[in-house]
Formats: C-alpha cells, sequence, structure tokens
C-alpha cells in the first residue's frame, strides 16, 4: 500500500449515502453508507478530511448550520444537529450533538454521549457519558488517534473505488498515527 495520505477533490459518496442542499466540501471528504447530510434549511460545511460513517444524520434548521472542521471524524449512528465541531474532533458512535453546541479542537466525545443544545466543550476535552449526562475531563483526548483514523477512512475510500477490502497491517496503521501527530502539530491542536 501506498502510504502517502490520499487526496481527493471531490468527495468520496458511498451509493448509498445522501447528500443534498448548501453542502460545502473540503478535500477528501468521505460518507459512508447509510450516512445523510441534509442541508435543506442551512448550510453544512465539512473541512478537509472529514469522514461522516454508517447511518449518522447531519441536518440544520433554519437558525442552525452546521460545521465540522478539518480531520474530524463523526461515528457510526450519530445524530448532528445544527452545531459547530472543531478540528481533530471524534464524534464516537451513537452521540447526539445538538443546536448551537460548540466542540472545542482536538475533543474526543465517546460513544453514547449527549452533547445539550447550547453546550461548550472546551479544546481537547475527553467527554464521556455518566447517568444520563456527560463528564468532561479537559485536556485528556488524544486528537492523534481521530486524525490517523481519519487517514485511515481517506485510505478507505481509495480502496472501496478499487474493490480492495481487508485489514490494514500494524506498520500501516503505526505510521498512521506518525503522520497524525505530524499533522496536530502543524494544525496546533
Amino acid at each position: 500500500m501506498n502510504l502517502e495520505i490520499p487526496q481527493f477533490s471531490s468527495p468520496f459518496l458511498h451509493p448509498q449515502s445522501t447528500s443534498f442542499g448548501m453542502t460545502r466540501f473540503g478535500s477528501s471528504v468521505s460518507l459512508w453508507p447509510g450516512a445523510v447530510v441534509r442541508a435543506d434549511m442551512n448550510e453544512i460545511k465539512l473541512g478537509d478530511y472529514v469522514n461522516i460513517q454508517d447511518n449518522s444524520t447531519l441536518h440544520t434548521d433554519s437558525r442552525s448550520p452546521i460545521s465540522i472542521g478539518d480531520w474530524s471524524l463523526v461515528g457510526h449512528n450519530v445524530m448532528i444537529h445544527g452545531c459547530s465541531i472543531g478540528r481533530g474532533v471524534l464524534v464516537g458512535i451513537g452521540s447526539i450533538v445538538l443546536d448551537k453546541a460548540e466542540i472545542g479542537d482536538g475533543c474526543q466525545i465517546a460513544a453514547g454521549c449527549l452533547i445539550r443544545g447550547g453546550k461548550k466543550i472546551p479544546p481537547r476535552s475527553l467527554v464521556v457519558p455518566k447517568n444520563g449526562d456527560i463528564q468532561i475531563y479537559e485536556g485528556k483526548a488524544k486528537p492523534e488517534l481521530t486524525v490517523a483514523g481519519c487517514i485511515e477512512y481517506a485510505h478507505l475510500a481509495v480502496r472501496f473505488q478499487k474493490g480492495i477490502f481487508g485489514p490494514f497491517t500494524e506498520e500501516e496503521e503505526t505510521h498512521f498515527i506518525k503522520q497524525a501527530k505530524d499533522i496536530i502539530s502543524k494544525l496546533g491542536i
């Protein structure tokens, strides 16, 4: 496998994904099966290397656009509605992020979190679910893991288009982490 980070100007839209309306894509964006990006009432902006994984939904209303910064990863079955998500952010499987919430750069939102409307999460925070609410651990996130995941998904998009399936090697995954650390350093996250 070529270990250079793939770059593609048009987004990779899996045939079973849906995107319409006022959507602006950065470079090397990928939408996976069942993902819905519905920008019929307001703008949805996805930065470079953002990936929206299986069965996740992004939607806006008239006063709440969505912005997701470069190198951010939206896991499976996530609901994002009218909010702002920084660069290098992981939104974990099954999480919900509601209107006017602001997620700082480098955060990791663990699986199953509910981020209520208007909530502000400081940069590099690890957020975990706790008794129906969330617990925020400032400075505990590891955004290099998120960015490595974005690199992996860029490779997956290229592989899918070539009909190549199978696991990444340990060497490839180690290389993705090294590349991610360089990117995090350059972004200043």
